[in-house]
This record gives C-alpha cells, structure tokens and sequence, in this order.
C-alpha cells in the first residue's frame, strides 16, 4: 500500500556516492564505523520521515511512497533527484580581508558560514578566497540501500517521534504524553534531567507547531516542567537525642 501525504514512517538507510563508492550517511552505527564517519555526538537508529515534508532528498522521497512497511530497496538517484547539479554560479571570490574581520583562518577544504549559508573554500590564491555555496554532493549519483521500518499510525508514536526528533531526549520514557483528541491538546511532562538543554525553548516551539500542522484536531500543546525539592535529612527528635547510646558489653579480663 503505498503512502501518502503525512504519512509518518521510520527508515534505515546507508546513503552512497556512486562514482567513489564512499559512505556519506547512514542510521547503522556499525557501518559508521566501517565507513570512518562515525559520529559519537550522533544516535544511530531509525529515522523519521514524514512524506510530503521535503526533508530527504526528492528521489528518496518519491521512492519511499511507493515501498510498503518491511519493505527494503536500493534506490540510485542520478544529482536532478538526489544533491542537484553542480551550478558554476554558485562559486564566488571574496577578498581573504573579509575572512580576516571576522576572526577566519580561510584554508582550502574547511566549510564556512557566509550570511548564513555554509560554503566550502576551494582555494586561497592571490589574497582572495574561492568559495563555493554548492552542496557538497550536488553533481553525485546517490545509492541508497533503504529499508522501511515501521509505518506510524496512532498519535501517541507520532507525538513521541517529532518530540525524539525536535528535543533528542536521552530516553522518550522520562517524558509523560497525554493527548485529548475530545478536548484538542496535548501535554508533555519534560523531566527535570532536560531542562538543562540550552534550546529546549525553540525546540519547543518548533514541536508545538509541527503537532499542530500533523497531528489532526489538536489546538494546544502544554509543556509542563516540575523541578521537585530534594529530600532534606531526617531530624532527630528530642527522645532520640537524649537516649543514651548502647553499648556492647565488654569482656572481664580473664584472671
């Protein structure tokens, strides 16, 4: 049965460049390892993908709509539908003085982030900088060896995958959910632990509007945190104070 629009599936997939044969991406942490890109700031597992969102490449996307749950496939997507083509007006020369202002050492191979948008320097030459605001592996065939996991169908599994998603939460189970389709809301429990997360604000509000947007009926979302005083030690009462300490009796010396 093939998916539609916000459809939620959850997918592992080893992503390949054809022509040097080199792993890029993958949701295994053992063929990371294989391939030395392995990332220990990363969570290898299965990924979200909701059809229609345009967050995976357009070839991968139009491939897992017609695939069914359980189903695995390996997907060759030529640059129109994977990175794009490689556009020559996207290299620009910029004076290596502009690099200096800001503090950059401009070295070929490192990427950069100009307005906002990364690029990569191609070359120092002649106190100026070639960059090129093309994505790194626009021009490639991608090969992608793609199995759909799971198809997610009730709320609960789509609240708790875009909350995975948005907060990255070392374990799903430390939040309480409840949702009210009668009443239109859902409540998150965020654990004390996660509150120390410097963007937990934003992702916040990117989740909120994300529930909004694919979980049908839903008007409020509510976050609640509860920071719980500690345990303050036991006082002794005045009888524990005044009551003599036992102790053991000890033996005569033997004559």
């Amino acid at each position: 049965m093939p998916f539609k629009e916000k459809d939620f599936i959850l997918i592992d997939y080893t992503a390949t460049v054809k022509e040097t044969n080199t792993v890029v991406d993958t949701t295994n942490s053992e063929k990371a390892k294989e391939s030395n890109i392995y990332d220990e700031n990363k969570t290898y597992e299965p990924t979200l993908v909701i059809i229609g969102e345009g967050r995976v490449v357009k070839g991968l996307e139009e491939a897992l709509q017609e695939m069914n749950e359980g189903e695995q496939k390996v997907i060759e997507l030529p640059p129109s539908k994977a990175y794009g083509e490689r556009d020559p007006n996207r290299l620009r020369r910029i004076p290596i003085r502009e690099f200096k202002k800001g503090d950059v050492e401009p070295v070929p191979g490192k990427v950069v982030e100009i307005n906002g948008v990364p690029a990569l320097i191609r070359d120092v030459t002649g106190g100026r900088v070639l960059v090129d605001f093309n994505h790194p592996l626009a021009g490639k065939t991608i090969v992608y060896e793609v199995k759909v996991i799971k198809y997610l169908q009730n709320d609960d599994e789509k609240v708790k995958a875009l909350l995975k998603r948005r907060l990255r939460p070392k374990n799903i189970d430390d939040y309480n959910i409840k949702i009210s389709k009668e009443e239109g809301f859902v409540q998150i429990k965020i654990p004390e632990t996660e509150m120390i997360n410097p963007d937990i604000q934003l992702a916040k509000r990117a989740l909120a509007r994300e529930i909004f947007n694919y979980i049908e009926g839903i008007k409020k979302v509510e976050f609640i945190e509860e920071i719980i005083a500690p345990e303050k030690p036991k006082e002794e009462t005045a009888e524990e104070k005044e009551k003599p300490s036992e102790e053991k009796p000890k033996e005569e010396a033997k004559q």
